[in-house]
């Protein structure tokens, strides 16, 4: 899908302490690297006094700040969740702290493809509605070890964390060039709720079998995805500068990019900076999004890659073409949050 006209204009992260992944905190302290040190998690994010909804505000004010955009400019808030715990509702929430009288809120519930599918469906809005001005994405997850201290069992460590973009039409510092979507939904089955014994937690096959048996799907449709944007845009790999990828680990992610053109392992992406704050669920692909904008070391004419994907199982890539100087806002100061 190429799209015309579509930008974003601000990002936002909200990022809790940081902690080591070996420690008291987590309770595992062993002797022994766990296996998701061994996939490269060096540390986790973690929230203890603000719920994922409530990160997702912080990000979306900084988003709208760095976009020079107040909430009456939005006509669409698309928030991207997963097992929100805390609000049953965010998106009401997120409206009444960031939106405007006549802005729509939804949620969109795509797992750790969340972020990704939400800048879609933003700039579908965006398209559609000639008269918005702009649309804000945000995504949260708080993983409480509690229910997901038993990923580090599957080599992967979950991260809490808020992010947030402002899309609207160009200017920006961003230009949306092309997306593209892949679905393997017959592996559905593998996170349907498993009913047990009366008072059990409810439990998911992936969490039993991992990624591993079904890396071939996998590989097929990060491949698919990727070389369809970019023939859809005649960009080469080679002319790809940035790669942000999910933060789902090392090991993970040399696997599933080895079947793609693109030449690159986990160390030539984002993953880099997504290690030290865990696997945030929907929040990685805006995470590392917001970091790299506001580095201040893009340079117009630039080409991000964002592979981003999800259980369930589905992908979404979208090729963005930096156009202007993202570490500054619009009135040309810096702003380093």
């Amino acid at each position: 899908m190429l799209w015309q006209n579509i930008a974003i204009a601000g990002t936002g992260a909200w990022v809790p302490p940081v902690r080591p992944e070996h420690g008291p905190w987590n309770g595992a302290a062993t002797a022994q690297p766990s296996l998701a040190a061994l996939n490269g998690f060096a540390s986790a994010a973690v929230s203890t006094d603000s719920t994922a909804t409530q990160m997702a505000a912080r990000a979306g004010l900084k988003a709208l700040r760095h976009a020079g955009v107040t909430g009456d400019d939005l006509s669409l808030l698309v928030h991207a969740n997963f097992q929100d715990e805390d609000h049953y509702t965010p998106a009401p929430y997120l409206l009444r702290v960031l939106g405007g009288a006549d802005t729509n809120g939804i949620e969109l519930g795509a797992a750790s493809d969340g972020g990704a599918a939400a800048l879609v469906v933003a700039a579908e809005h965006l398209t559609a509605r000639p008269d918005a001005k702009a649309a804000l994405v945000t995504a949260a997850g708080r993983f409480p070890h509690e229910r997901w201290g038993h990923s580090r069992e599957l080599g992967y460590v979950a991260g809490d964390a808020g992010a947030a973009a402002v899309l609207t039409r160009t200017p920006g510092f961003a230009r949306l060039a092309a997306t593209a979507h892949a679905t393997e939904p017959q592996l559905e089955t593998l996170t349907r709720v498993r009913k047990g014994p009366a008072g059990a937690e409810r439990s998911f096959l992936i969490e039993e079998t991992g990624f591993m048996p079904h890396i071939d799907a996998m590989q097929r449709s990060t491949r698919r995805c990727i070389e369809t944007v970019l023939d859809e845009t005649a960009v080469r790999p080679r002319d790809i500068t940035h790669v942000v990828s999910i933060a789902i680990g090392a090991v993970v992610l040399d696997l599933v990019l080895a079947g793609s053109p693109l030449g690159v392992r986990a160390g030539d992406t984002a993953w880099t900076f997504g290690r030290h704050l865990g696997h945030a669920g929907p929040c990685d692909i805006l995470l590392a999004l917001d970091r790299m904008f506001r580095s201040g070391r893009l340079r117009a004419g630039e080409r991000v890659l964002v592979v981003s994907f999800g259980v369930g199982f589905r992908w979404t890539t979208a090729l963005l073409e930096v156009s202007g100087n993202p570490a500054a806002t619009p009135a040309g100061r810096s702003e380093k949050e």
